[in-house]
């Protein structure tokens, strides 16, 4: 199974360190835009959609070895021989395992609210939503909207996220630019563990008090498996931490790159 071209936007002069940013499950390199722009200050932003995700090709595979292999493809395109990644989520693990198979590509290392551990399933409702939802003969996004909401409630951070993903086609009507299909068939490999080994690597896990995805035990994991390893916990954030606190998350993950 080949590696795909993925879609990037790239941020900052050529002659800066790069810095790779990738974004979680069902979201896009757009999430990131705004934070982007500050990095860029001090480093070249590459802002970069997953496959199956954003304006990056759609595939029938989708798993954390491909989306690796895709990252790699990536660096080696453009040219880049060492690069500081950061992944949020679904982001978070594919840096983890892109770190593990290519040591030596990576200068620094930002993990934001994931383990390497197996998940249980939990995202069934909001994909059922999504399939509900008919977006190629509705007349407006309220229409979709609309429909995400008899779902899922008013929910202030994940409704806006996900329609981020709807775009308006020129024949008429919506479609997702996530592959919804694939996504929803490959969900329990998304959720699984990843095996990774000791490493150098100065790496920064930062993650959101409020969300649950890292315990005490997974920290205590990390530490054995990164040995220049610190975290950073945002007490008011939950697992979308770099939206709900960016400030912090930009302070925090900046001074870290800087150090």
């Amino acid at each position: 199974m080949a590696a795909v071209t993925l879609h990037s936007r790239i941020i900052g002069g050529e002659k800066k360190k790069d810095l790779v940013i990738l974004h979680g499950l069902l979201g896009s390199a757009d999430n990131w835009q705004t934070l982007a722009k500050q990095y860029a200050l001090e480093f070249r932003v590459h802002l970069v959609d997953a496959r199956n995700h954003g304006r990056s090709p759609h595939s029938q595979d989708h798993s954390y070895e491909l989306m690796a292999s895709d990252l790699l493809k990536y660096l080696d395109d453009h040219s880049i021989e060492k690069v500081c990644l950061l992944g949020h989520s679904m982001g978070g693990k594919t840096v983890m395992l892109f770190a593990e198979n290519h040591p030596d590509r990576v200068s620094k290392l930002i993990i934001a609210d994931i383990s390497p551990k197996e998940y249980t399933p939990h995202h069934e409702p909001i994909f059922q939503a999504l399939q509900s939802t008919n977006p190629a003969i509705a007349n407006t996004r309220d229409e979709v909207l609309n429909v995400l909401e008899s779902k899922l409630g008013q929910d202030k951070v994940m409704i806006p996220f996900l329609m981020k993903n709807l775009r308006r086609e020129k024949s008429g009507g919506y479609s997702w630019r996530f592959n919804l299909e694939v996504l929803s068939n490959t969900l329990s490999g998304i959720t699984q563990r990843i095996a990774l080994s000791k490493n150098t690597i100065p790496t920064l896990l930062i993650y959101g008090a409020l969300s649950g995805y890292v315990r005490s035990e997974d920290i205590a994991e990390l530490e054995e498996l990164y040995l220049q390893f610190e975290n950073v916990c945002l007490e008011n954030s939950g697992h979308w931490l770099h939206a709900q606190e960016p400030e912090l998350f930009l302070e925090s993950t900046t001074e870290f790159l800087n150090s």
